[in-house]
């Protein structure tokens, strides 16, 4: 509640009431200096000199927009990729990305990797325009671009930059913010309508978690604001605006989510997740250490880190820059403002929630219906890196302007962290020094002295921006006039020296052929007729190239196809990397592993395998490049005849028959068919050819002398629809994953099409959410009359630390664990903490240290 200020209220040296001024030429060169400092770090992304690849680049991202790029170009829009997992639901799961703006402007006119570059580059660069305009209406263009640099490059991108689609996702946040503020200030829906459209790009980008985090974010700004307000009206209308954000952008985006859910209702994560599963990737206090000297435990740059039992280090990325925090710290001068008071909060709630397994307070969060799938709880840093840069955002705003400005607390804050983080690598480094000649082979050797050398250029570049930093907010709180304000400009640029000097080596990038020029074992294969499908097992992690400590010819990574990659080079593949995979696939897989004839009945010609041996009755393999390729002797057609039905009366059953009948299912078809219309010893003869196909049709002609299924092995998906003569057929799961229709004697014309399951019913939810946001846009009544969006406080000014307090206790009792044993560690704790190891980079992939040539 507001209420009015007093002289002690207005104490400069305490307190920030917001002055924002007009926007003018400062906020030109601001906006100047972000453009510039994001497109020269990107440089070679930005003159399409080089690509991006590595992970999930690799895996999953470039590889599913390739598809979609070459279907709009083609001016289509196919939902169902052929290419991958014997056929898969593309647009359900996801992750391409069908409907985000950024993929009209340019997956259509360049070429996929070009188009791929721009757009996380885009992503980044809008993400900080974003949060800038959202900032800049309550601190000044100084404040407002260190806010932005902090949130724009903090560690939570740089930890996603691989997950595209959560780079893509960023953008909306400082929008979603925005339109709630826009809508609690003015007491109007517009805001709500704008603030759910960012949050459905969120969706449409391709990443539900991103908005599940903002929605809850958004929830929580709502309750607050409604806390604060005056009057049962403002109050429901504040609570009301932000339960309607993200409820009608997910109205708006009904059309991709629904047909996600569905997809997910029939993948192994439809079965939840356990509260390990949950908690797998909780930010471990021991971490606290990277807060302060970002490379505290090495880099996977170098091959240097350790962080064997977390999370992949790169997701633990929680920098959000030393003199960033320092500003932050200056910023709880805003604590008394209505505006400023909510981000000390939202950081202490993100932080708390960071922790994961480390605190009770995500003890029974598995259970939850749709939070439950919730995983990886570091990724809470959403909301700490957005309250950090308003906080920011205010200290730098105080420097700016007139008023004393005491920087004791923020020294001290930093003192306190260095202090804090130096016990703790001491304790966490001891197993480097205790146990004698722990690596004495060269390739450990090598790490251990990197290590070192990252550790003393860290530190010194880290040490060296902050006191530039500190000396800089010094120098501004003792001038004043044009002088203070040009010293407080310089902030935000040693927060983005510090912030892009801490990640210099983390994108990673190769030259464009990695993507347009085939390998060697792609031309020989499409060179084979014989040629279907492949499958790939690569003898490198794709999280090798663009990290690997010694030179690596990157190009010959490639030659197995594995992963996602055979699409990219024309091909089809029975494998894929993708996190939603439906459960008949795997279940496939699953139960014919190690049986000879899988590659068979899924229609595979070729298998690749990065490492040498022989495949039983199968011919010796050529080695091409640095795959060794095998070549099916007696590959099945993928469109076939075939007769000797084994019924099941579910999916359990089939598995089991897959299992039991071991290599006859080359020749008897496992079909779950209730009908049962074709005899057990019947057999098939004709022939069935393919006379049409495109990704969402299949026209296939058949000839056969008796009752028979047409089995094609792509892989089963509600989605799909047959006709047989144009009239409507039963589609059948074949082998678990396949599809079967059963076709009577003679001569037939079978017809494939495919609509994603739940795709119509999406599309009519979001166009009734889309006609409620243009009324919402077009409604130009006030709903309530709140208060304002700065003001007082009546609280006290020491509640920040009657907070701290609270998560101190909370984390604290978190630790703890009674029992009939007395008071001891909880096993949260006690079983969560790591020593110094050589368990990530290379040696984890690996096990063993590579030798020999590269």
């Amino acid at each position: 509640m507001a209420t009015a200020p007093t002289e002690a209220d207005r104490n400069p040296f305490l307190n920030w009431f917001p002055a924002p001024p007009p926007w003018g030429k400062k906020d030109a060169l601001a906006l100047f200096a972000w453009t510039a400092v994001i497109a020269a770090f990107f440089w070679d992304l930005v003159s399409l000199q080089a690509a991006l690849f590595y992970f999930d680049v690799t895996e999953i991202n470039l590889p599913y927009r390739d598809f979609f790029a070459d279907e709009l170009k083609a001016g289509r829009f196919s939902r169902w990729h052929p290419g991958l997992y014997c056929g898969m639901p593309l647009y359900s799961e996801s992750q391409a990305g069908y409907l985000h703006p950024l993929k009209y402007l340019l997956y259509p006119w360049l070429e996929t990797w070009q188009a791929f570059g721009l757009d996380t580059v885009l992503s980044v660069w809008l993400t900080g325009l974003g949060a800038f305009g959202w900032l800049r209406r309550h601190v000044g263009p100084a404040g407002a671009l260190t806010g932005a640099a902090i949130f724009g490059l903090s560690g939570f991108l740089w930890a996603h930059l691989i997950h595209t689609s959560m780079v893509n996702a960023m953008v909306s946040v400082p929008l979603a913010v925005w339109g709630l503020e826009c809508a609690c200030d003015g007491g109007r829906l517009r805001g709500v309508a704008l603030g759910a459209l960012a949050l459905a790009c969120q969706i449409f980008a391709g990443h539900l978690q991103d908005f599940l985090l903002t929605s809850l974010l958004i929830g929580a700004y709502g309750a607050y604001r409604a806390g604060i307000e005056r009057g049962a009206r403002n109050r429901l209308f504040a609570l009301g605006a932000a339960a309607a954000i993200p409820v009608l952008g997910a109205g708006l985006s009904a059309v991709q989510w629904i047909p996600s859910k569905e997809l997910l209702d029939r993948s192994p994560r439809a079965e939840g997740l356990t509260w390990e599963g949950l908690t797998y990737g909780s930010w471990s206090p021991e971490l606290l250490p990277t807060l302060v000297l970002r490379e505290a435990y090495g880099t996977r740059a170098r091959d240097t880190d350790w962080m064997d039992g977390f999370y992949p280090y790169h997701e633990m990325n929680t920098y959000m820059s030393v003199l960033g925090l320092g500003l932050a710290v200056l910023g709880l001068a805003g604590r008394r403002d209505r505006w400023g008071a909510f981000w000390p909060i939202l950081a202490t709630v993100g932080f708390l929630l960071m922790l994961g397994r480390f605190t009770i307070l995500l003890d029974h969060a598995h259970e939850i219906p749709v939070l439950g799938s919730s995983r990886i709880p570091v990724r809470f840093h959403l909301w700490v890196s957005l309250a950090v840069a308003a906080l920011a955002a205010i200290g730098t705003d105080r420097l700016a302007r007139p008023g004393a400005v005491r920087l004791r607390w923020a020294v001290l804050t930093l003192a306190a962290l260095v202090a804090a983080s130096v016990p703790i690598m001491l304790v966490v480094y001891a197993p480097a020094f205790q146990v004698p000649d722990p690596w004495p082979k060269p390739y450990h050797q090598d790490r251990y002295r990197w290590l070192g050398e990252e550790l003393i250029e860290a530190g010194l570049r880290t040490a060296t921006l902050t006191a530039i930093g500190l000396a800089l907010a010094a120098t501004a709180a003792r001038t004043s006039g044009r002088l203070r304000a040009a010293v407080a400009a310089g902030l935000p640029l040693v927060v983005i020296a510090d912030l892009l000097g801490s990640h210099w080596h983390d994108v990673a990038t190769i030259d464009p052929a990695y993507w347009t020029k085939p390998p060697a074992s792609a031309e020989a294969i499409q060179a084979d007729p014989e040629h279907q499908r492949v499958i790939g097992f690569a003898r490198f992690s794709a999280g090798e190239p663009g990290y690997a400590s010694t030179e690596i010819d990157f190009m010959a990574v490639r030659d197995t196809l594995a992963w996602s990659l055979p699409p990219v080079f024309g091909m089809r593949s029975v494998m894929g990397e993708t996190p939603m995979i439906p459960t008949r696939w795997k279940r496939f897989m699953d139960a014919t592993n190690g049986n000879p004839q899988q590659a068979a009945v899924a229609g595979a010609s070729h298998i690749l395998s990065g490492y040498p041996g022989r495949i039983a009755d199968w011919p010796p393999a050529e080695m091409i490049g640095t795959a060794y390729v095998f070549t099916n002797p007696e590959p099945l057609p993928r469109v076939r005849l075939m007769g000797r039905p084994e019924y099941s009366s579910d999916e359990d059953e089939a598995v089991a028959a897959l299992v039991r009948l071991g290599e006859e299912i080359r020749d008897r078809v496992v079909v779950e068919d209730p009908d049962r219309p074709l005899a057990p010893d019947a057999e098939a003869s004709g022939v069935a050819e393919l006379v049409e196909e495109r990704p969402e049709r299949l026209v296939i002609r058949t000839r056969s002398d008796g009752d028979a299924y047409l089995v094609v092995a792509d892989t089963f998906d509600p989605g799909w629809s047959a006709t047989v003569d144009g009239e409507p057929a039963a589609i059948r799961p074949a082998f678990v994953n396949f599809r079967a229709v059963f076709l009577e004697k003679g001569e037939h014309v079978v017809e494939f099409q495919y609509r994603p399951a739940g795709f119509r019913l999406g599309l009519a939810v979001s166009i009734v959410g889309a006609l409620v946001a243009l009324g919402m846009l077009l409604a130009r009544r006030r709903v309530a009359s709140p208060g304002p969006g700065h003001g007082l406080l009546g609280w006290p000014g020491w509640w920040p630390w009657g907070m701290l307090l609270v998560a101190g206790g909370i984390v604290a009792g978190s630790a703890v664990s009674v029992g009939p044993g007395g008071v001891g560690v909880h096993p949260r704790w006690s079983e969560g903490l790591h020593g110094f190891t050589w368990g990530a980079g290379l040696e984890a992939m690996q096990r063993e240290p590579i030798a020999g040539p590269r």
